[in-house]
């Protein structure tokens, strides 16, 4: 009768659909039911919270996630205040144009609005006495208005209860609270001064005037200013902007500048081509790159270690999806409050009141759902990350099984004795290795010491290199590039000048076709003329080769895996003797020749690594410390000085700043831990690669505690400055226990909202966005720049400035930093938390697809051959994991069926505990558990016919042609003709194959 008396009859519809038709299906249902109750009695109302619960999830199929949410929780409030009054006085139902009304607890009629948030478009007027005193809750509508006739709402100091506010007149704002003597109409409160840097308002006068300055500014005329400025900040700003509008000139100039170096920017380029990750020979002799659309997660590409890494960043994807999915469903099946909770927004003291009731309330209604979220959790996540485990293995195995590589025909030497350069030990040490294990080898690759001539050793590989490359384009007779000097004046000739005094672009030797040997002196390289730099220095190679020493590792490499594994099986555990030391053992080795860092043999002892690591953790501290006083700390003060009165808060340009400094603190992590990773001397580069991901996860973590203490004392510092109280209404200023003030809903809200803020997209996605620009697009850009316009940048110069980035595993640290933050969440309440896993699964997913194009078309061919990084990944997991049971404990204490009640220090060695008995036992499974469900080898070799010299004719690197010492004494101690040529990626074609010492590759190239 109620709906019929208000909504006139129309042709073609009845009354319920014409005053249903504007709002969305269920919040028509769920408001109908609170409106029968409420008309009929209490009567009805069992059956209107029933239809209010059952239909209110379905909002989500015709309004936003947040709108129906925030109407979801408003009708929570009603239906709790009809319940407790029964009935509503002055109950009606009009309707204003397209819009339904609703009633609330107080009896008044307020809009719904279907297109906007909801708890925003129900400003009212309030029905509450000028100059009465009451006390709001968590029932009460936040935006609710003042009567005209007292428009301003005002905390009563003058009692002693809190959050009670009156309604007044603007001249009586200062009666009841001093410290808001300003009437802000267009709020609806009366407030303290809004003024920048200040501390402490001046409130003998009714304007937005400053009585003490925070530190760091000065008062002038009731404004602060930063005392720190003054005309050196313009004199910097007018030198920087000067600088700035000079390299804009600058590249404007060299952009519009014309090309004068075809030639070289063709080599640079197809140099660039012949890196990209290729396939093996095929038939025709031609090695091609991968497609595109090769599936990284079951293709080598890069060894079974990088298919294993894509494999780890899908997994995580998997596991954000299924979180982020069960939250949502707790918040859709249980209780819509869910999508919410610690989201809302800070607002004034009355709204920061009925923010913190409600959220209390709701919290602790709510805290079995996250407890048994938690448990879920916690149960699937350590199920699947073993699940995980197993199939990584199983990936790693069956690659192995599938494949024959370099690895499989090597065995490494433990234990050699130190000899002289002088001593044809490669010759000795293979006849007297086939002596005593009874098998044929192709040959020994010995690691030598020679690291104190490492340059020398390099620039004699290089010339040997360059010399190989300038016979093949003489035999093909390609013209010598011309590198005369542009003709250019004015400006454009300042410029040119000047770009090669900063870059330093070379000018003199160049390649030539020039000088080339006598017969005589070719006989003595085995036929390999020698360049001018070499025939400079061929003596000094020629003494300095003499003067190494072997290191204690060399490597025996035999035909056919058969065959290595018979000499495995006859010497294992007695060891071979060799030059009076007896003893010397056979090891398998999981590594390929191209993984081998050739120059850390013999200087890299457990202790001496060990060292270097402790030097390596003080550096980091070291950047860590510059990171927090250059970049975070004048952040870190503006945020605590900043005046939050009011429910002020920064602007975006502080969220934005915020993350570009976190983003430079992952880049100094990232630079300091790959050099402390490439200066402990490991041997393998996958070695140094888990160095590298434990190093930068380490460090990473360092920031992150850094930035949550930060955090949390920001927090506090706030939250006491807008005069925060617990649900019981003790000040925070008067807690004293860190648990129980981090418990506190205000505490938990802005907790929850600055990880958010820091995890999503600070971290998750805005690195990522940004890093194909000095990763790959900026350099490219740059290269060809420079090539373009200055014709003496040729050969290798040429090629080095477009070459590419190489590939290194510290992915794997950035994503366990995202994980961290992730679980993080779990500690607060969890509105964000569906949003932040699925920020997580997106923006992961984006890693993912940017990784597979780099690796395919923009990174240098290389080889990741070792489970280690993987395991040492997994082995990260557990303490990442173990953060999940530690907030089980911290969210399940003192709740009903637990039995723990715990406070202060007590609570934090509780959740300590769980923490470090879930990583002993998950690294315990990792280690025992999940390699018993690895695979058995098959009883056949699929690849049995597959032989050292016939792998070796399809890839150019070998256990011989790695190895830069090796290379240099076959061409200058033991004269091979050709010698053993060195492999440097994107240069294989020059590489001529001598079966004689081990080299089968030969390259059918076009030029």
């Amino acid at each position: 009768e109620a709906l019929v008396a208000a909504c006139p009859h129309r042709e073609g519809l009845s009354a319920f659909d014409l005053c249903m038709a504007p709002l969305p299906i269920a919040m028509r249902f769920s408001n109908v039911a609170l409106v029968l109750a409420a008309t009929f009695g209490a009567s009805s109302l069992d059956l209107a919270l029933a239809a209010s619960g059952k239909f209110r999830a379905l909002a989500w199929s015709s309004s936003s996630a947040h709108d129906a949410a925030h109407h979801a929780l408003d009708v929570d409030a009603d239906a709790a205040a009809i319940g407790k009054n029964h009935t509503l006085p002055d109950l009606a139902l009009p309707v204003t144009g397209d819009r339904l009304t609703k009633p609330t607890a107080a009896g008044r009629l307020l809009p719904i609005d279907e297109t906007s948030d909801f708890e925003r478009a129900q400003t009212s007027t309030s029905t509450e006495t000028c100059g009465r005193t009451f006390k709001v809750t968590s029932k009460h509508n936040k935006h609710e208005r003042c009567p005209d006739a007292c428009p301003l709402y005002v905390q009563d100091r003058t009692d002693t209860d809190f959050c009670t506010f009156q309604c007044v007149a603007p001249s009586a704002c200062v009666k009841l609270n001093a410290e808001t003597q300003i009437p802000d109409l267009e709020l609806g409160v009366c407030r303290s001064c809004v003024v920048e840097g200040c501390q402490t308002c001046d409130n003998s006068v009714a304007t937005d005037r400053c009585a003490v300055c925070s530190a760091g500014y000065v008062l002038q005329d009731g404004e602060c200013w930063f005392k720190y400025g003054g005309t050196w900040v313009y004199v910097v700003g007018g030198l920087l902007g000067a600088v700035f509008l000079f390299v804009v000139v600058w590249f404007i100039e060299w952009a519009t500048r014309g090309t004068c170096n075809e030639a070289g920017l063709a080599l640079g380029l197809k140099h660039r081509e012949a890196q990209k990750m290729k396939v093996k020979k095929d038939e025709s002799g031609e090695r091609n790159h991968f497609p595109i659309s090769t599936n990284l997660l079951r293709h080598l590409v890069a060894g079974p270690g990088l298919m294993l890494h894509f494999n780890f960043q899908a997994a995580l994807i998997i596991w954000a999806l299924v979180l982020a999915c069960l939250w949502m469903g707790f918040a859709t099946f249980v209780d819509n409050d869910l999508w919410i909770l610690g989201t809302r927004k800070f607002g004034t003291p009355r709204m920061n009141c009925i923010l913190v009731a409600w959220g209390y309330e709701t919290q602790q209604r709510l805290m079995w759902t996250k407890v048994l979220f938690l448990w879920i959790v916690y149960i699937f996540s350590f199920l699947f990350w073993m699940a995980y485990g197993v199939y990584q293995l199983h990936s790693f195995q069956e690659v192995d099984f599938q494949n024959k590589t370099m690895k499989d025909f090597v065995l490494m030497i433990v234990g050699m004795p130190a000899l002289p350069g002088t001593t044809k030990v490669e010759e000795d040490l293979k006849e007297a290795l086939e002596r005593q294990c009874g098998q044929e080898l192709v040959g020994v690759s010995v690691a030598w010491d020679w690291q104190a001539y490492e340059s020398e050793v390099r620039a004699a590989v290089k010339d040997d290199m360059d010399v190989q490359e300038t016979l093949f384009k003489s035999s093909r007779n390609l013209a010598p590039p011309d590198t005369a000097e542009p003709l250019l004046s004015g400006v454009h000739k300042f410029f040119y000048k000047f770009e090669q005094k900063v870059l330093m672009l070379n000018t003199e030797d160049q390649e030539t076709t020039e000088d080339y040997e006598s017969s005589e002196e070719q006989g003595e390289t085995g036929g390999m003329p020698l360049s001018g730099a070499t025939r400079s220095i061929k003596k000094s190679i020629d003494e300095i080769l003499d003067e190494l020493t072997t290191s204690p590792i060399s490597f025996a490499v035999f035909e056919t895996q058969e065959a290595r594994d018979a000499a495995f099986e006859r010497l294992a555990g007695t060891g071979f003797s060799y030059e009076g030391t007896d003893g010397i053992q056979l090891e398998e080795l999981d590594a390929e020749p191209d993984t081998v860092q050739w120059v850390n043999f013999g200087h890299s002892t457990n202790k001496e690594k060990a060292i270097r690591l402790a030097i390596g953790f003080c550096a980091i501290l070291l950047a860590c410390a510059f990171w927090a006083v250059v970049f975070y700390a004048p952040y870190a003060y503006y945020v605590l000085t900043f005046n939050y009165d009011n429910g002020r808060q920064p602007g975006p340009i502080v969220g934005l700043s915020f993350s570009m400094i976190v983003v430079v603190g992952n880049q100094i992590m990232y630079e300091v831990c790959a050099r402390i990773s490439d200066a402990v001397g490991f041997r393998f580069k996958d070695h140094r690669e888990a160095c590298y991901m434990i190093l930068y996860t380490i460090a990473c973590c360092f920031n992150v505690a850094l930035d949550f203490v930060t955090t949390y004392h920001t927090a506090e510092a706030v939250m006491q400055g807008l005069g925060f109280r617990t649900y019981f209404g003790q000040s925070l200023k008067d807690i004293n226990s860190f648990t129980t003030k981090f418990e506190t809903y205000g505490m938990q809200r802005s907790l929850a909202e600055n990880t958010y803020s820091y995890a999503f997209p600070s971290t998750f996605l805005i690195p990522f966005l940004i890093e194909p620009f000095p990763l790959i697009i900026a350099p490219l850009l740059l290269g060809k720049l420079v090539v373009r316009t200055h014709p003496e940048v040729q050969g290798r110069d040429a090629e080095e400035w477009v070459a590419m980035v190489p590939m290194e595993m510290g992915r794997y640290a950035d994503l366990l930093l995202n994980v961290i933050l992730g679980i993080l969440i779990f500690y607060f309440p969890g509105g964000y938390t569906w949003m932040l896993f699925l920020g997580m699964a997106g923006s992961h997913l984006w890693i993912y697809t940017f990784d597979h194009y780099r690796t395919l078309r923009s990174t240098p061919s290389c080889t990741f051959a070792a489970y280690d990084i993987e395991w040492w990944c997994q082995a990260l997991l557990a303490p990442i994991m173990g953060i999940i049971p530690a907030c089980l404990v911290f969210k399940s204490n003192c709740e009903d069926n637990y039995h723990h009640c715990l406070k202060g220090p007590p609570l934090i060695a509780a959740c300590s505990a769980a923490w470090f008995f879930h990583t002993v036992f998950h690294i315990c499974c990792l280690t025992f558990v999940v390699p018993k469900f690895g695979k058995t080898p098959p009883e056949e070799d699929p690849c049995k016919d597959e032989t050292f010299s016939s792998l070796a004719r399809r890839i150019p690197v070998s256990w011989f042609t790695s190895n830069p010492v090796h290379c240099l004494r076959s061409a200058h101690i033991y004269n091979h003709k050709p010698p053993c040529s060195n492999f440097e990626l994107g240069r294989e074609k020059y590489m001529r194959p001598n079966p004689k010492v081990g080299v089968f590759y030969e390259e059918a190239c076009k030029e």
